[in-house]
């Protein structure tokens, strides 16, 4: 970049009177625009990670430690059978441990997808009050603290088809990383909220590992995560100590938080959801999807989407503030015990109590209200209406992030949802961040409360 360009970023991520963004400063130029952003995120990240509270005076060669949280379904996830029964004589009961996601084969006849979904599906304990593995099943996250269970779902895809954080993962390592050291992963499952057995071991597992890192290191960690793992690591910051959180953690980088939930819920929940898999019924899996914690913490929130109807059949309309007449209708019979037990547990959209970099996407045509036919709810919406987002978080779910003081908001345009953690320029902003965030900000800077880089 020229003197004059670099001039220029300079000023626009600085101004506190004619703040604008970066994507009107920037040039034509492609490797100018991703520097331009990448210099941008430097100055407006690093006055909040070095906070009185979270400086960071350790050699700028030490590496600062990484934690990723996954999204959902963003975890490979083991099981072991011993099953008392199995829904089809060709499901097996008994087998030693194998991967029960993902493996893209069970998805492929409706004969297997059938077995599968039993085995992964979660069950009500009326004595407990909680659900549970499906009786026999054994289920467990491989390699917590590394990164090979969210880096590839499905390793055994040729063209590494199932990517998911490897693109991310290979440019950290190129910069001296290692996995399972300074670069450490918090895969987990996905199926549960915070709120129950498996979430608080999660909890605590998440807890003990950023602790690790800070005594490995000598330096507090960045928490990185996307999707429902956002929701996961907010929830866990909101019930850390502000002591412990400036020991242990330097910085929050969100990427595509569902904070407000996700109006697709609707349909999985109703009507059950192949997500594009073609060669899945939705009708199949629709029971399974119904026992997820996960997917009732992600219903859209009534202090973000209100009152608005977002489900309209032939009888009836259904808003945000009416699940427990929609768990009904739908004759999903544990929905409002589920709900209610989750509902709450983001507390009211607390700020997380460490410097954050929010980073989310629009411009995709993402799902936001649903007319069903006549055959409701075992058919598919009739009609789907669309607003802005990145195609599965609504804009305003997403946003829900500029409510906390402080925080640094990066809007990426046109990027998909799982695609954001695969962006080039998300990717080099990271880089960027990292490469940085160990010195003092310049004489003068501070980071503009909720200010925007618009990709």
């Amino acid at each position: 970049l020229g003197a004059s360009t670099r001039l220029g970023c300079w000023l626009v991520a600085i101004s506190a009177h004619d703040y604008t963004t970066l994507a009107d400063a920037a040039p034509a130029n492609m490797r100018a625009r991703r520097a331009c952003l990448c210099f941008g995120l430097v100055v407006v990240l690093v006055a909040g990670l070095t906070t009185d509270n979270h400086k960071l005076n350790a050699p700028r060669s030490a590496l600062m430690p990484i934690v990723i949280v996954p999204g959902t379904g963003g975890s490979q996830l083991e099981a072991r059978l011993d099953k008392p029964s199995s829904p089809h004589w060709w499901c097996a009961r008994q087998a030693d441990w194998f991967r029960l996601w993902l493996d893209t084969k069970e998805l492929l006849l409706d004969a297997l997808t059938q077995c599968w979904a039993d085995n992964i599906r979660l069950m009500w304990n009326e004595t407990a009050g909680a659900m549970q593995n499906a009786p026999g099943v054994e289920t467990r996250t491989p390699d917590f603290g590394g990164v090979s269970a969210f880096s590839e779902l499905d390793p055994s895809l040729p063209l590494h088809a199932s990517s998911y954080f490897r693109d991310l993962i290979a440019a950290l390592e190129a910069r001296g990383y290692v996995a399972g050291s300074s670069l450490l992963g918090a895969p987990y499952d996905f199926r549960y909220a915070p709120s129950s057995k498996v979430g608080r071991r999660f909890t605590a597992d998440l807890r003990a590992l950023l602790e690790r890192a800070r005594e490995a290191s000598g330096r507090p960690a960045l928490l990185l995560a996307h999707s429902y793992g956002c929701l996961l690591s907010l929830h866990f910051l909101q019930g850390q100590s502000a002591a412990w959180k400036a020991k242990h953690v330097a910085g929050f980088v969100s990427a595509g938080g569902p904070y407000g939930g996700s109006a697709h819920e609707l349909v999985v929940l109703a009507s059950g959801s192949n997500e594009g898999v073609a060669t899945v019924h939705p009708l199949t899996i629709r029971h399974e999807q119904r026992t997820y914690e996960s997917n009732h913490l992600m219903l859209p929130s009534p202090a973000v989407f209100g009152a608005a109807p977002l489900v309209t059949t032939p009888e009836r309309t259904y808003a945000p503030t009416q699940y427990a007449d929609f768990f009904a209708d739908i004759g999903w019979r544990h929905g409002a015990q589920v709900y209610g037990q989750v509902r709450s547990l983001l507390r009211g959209f607390a700020p997380p109590g460490v410097p954050t970099h929010c980073v989310y996407a629009v411009g995709q045509r993402t799902e936001r209200n649903y007319t069903y036919g006549r055959g409701w709810p075992d058919a598919q919406p009739e009609r789907v209406g669309h607003g802005d987002g990145d195609g599965t978080v609504n804009v305003e779910s997403a946003e829900v992030c500029r409510r906390w003081p402080g925080t640094n908001v990066t809007v990426l345009r046109g990027v998909a949802h799982m695609d954001i953690v695969k962006d080039g320029d998300f990717i080099a902003a990271v880089e960027a961040l990292l490469a940085d965030v160990g010195a003092p900000p310049a004489e003068g800077v501070r980071a503009e409360r909720g200010s925007e880089i618009a990709v």
